[in-house]
């Protein structure tokens, strides 16, 4: 299993970081330059679409689709949208952030609406494996105390997108200096994202890692502190408390 998420990590950050970044700036790696035949353009456009393709394989291969899942991936085929669109200056470095707005508006609806976006990534961390499982689960983040937890993991979420995309769009007007299409400009990009790359990584682990342990803590509580959810008793434990709890209105299971 741990060999396993390594391989998948080590896949994210090849296709969604080293390839695209190797296309736009082929000479630290002393790979031939492709622009020669596809032209600038053509290996612009190459570089943002190889992302949106590795995601799209990786959903459809996972078969897991929740309104996270769906978020991430309309996230990147728009990315890959524009990067057809030849664009630089401020507004370049607004498409960078573009990401980063569109997950603080979702994370905004979401709360507006009662669903906290990362109530759909939280069943994906704890993955009930049937559907008594994922009933179970689905009561316990109706109680308040998860309730509660559950919206300020997902303000964390808005926290950590509006950082990231502050931070990508000040670094492109600082490095993307180059009119679109000029020699020099597709390097001047990867030279962008290898700094915001690692800054969303740090952020990630920050800010998903406080969330997630905001959700943790109070779904364990549930269980009168016995279980975290990755052990063997935290389902019994659960089952075994929550009659014992107030039941809220019914609410339907993310999928």
């Amino acid at each position: 299993m741990a060999w396993q998420r390594l391989s998948r990590l080590l896949l994210d950050v090849a296709f969604t970081f080293v390839l695209p970044y190797a296309l736009l700036n082929p000479a630290p790696f002393g790979l031939p330059d492709l622009s020669l035949s596809l032209g600038s353009y053509g290996v612009y456009v190459l570089a943002g679409v190889l992302p949106t393709l590795y995601i799209v394989a990786d959903t459809l291969h996972r078969r897991v689709l929740n309104p996270f899942g769906l978020f991430l991936l309309a996230g990147a085929l728009s990315g890959a949208a524009v990067s057809f669109l030849r664009l630089d200056g401020v507004a370049f470095a607004l498409k960078d952030a573009m990401h980063s707005v569109l997950l603080v508006l979702a994370c905004g609806v979401s709360l507006l609406l009662r669903r906290p976006l990362f109530e759909f990534l939280f069943y994906g961390l704890v993955s009930p494996e049937t559907p008594e499982r994922a009933q179970l689960l689905s009561r316990a983040l109706s109680q308040p105390l998860v309730r509660a937890s559950l919206n300020w993991a997902t303000a964390l979420v808005a926290l950590k997108a509006v950082v990231l995309g502050t931070a990508s769009y000040f670094v492109a007007l600082w490095l993307v200096t180059l009119p679109f299409g000029a020699p020099g400009f597709n390097a001047q990009v990867a030279r962008a994202h290898a700094l915001t790359f690692p800054l969303a990584i740090v952020l990630d682990v920050l800010f998903y890692g406080a969330a997630g342990w905001l959700t943790l803590r109070a779904t364990r509580r549930l269980t009168g502190g016995l279980s975290w959810p990755w052990q063997e008793g935290f389902w019994s434990d659960l089952n075994a408390t929550l009659p014992y709890l107030p039941d809220p209105a019914p609410r339907s299971t993310p999928c």
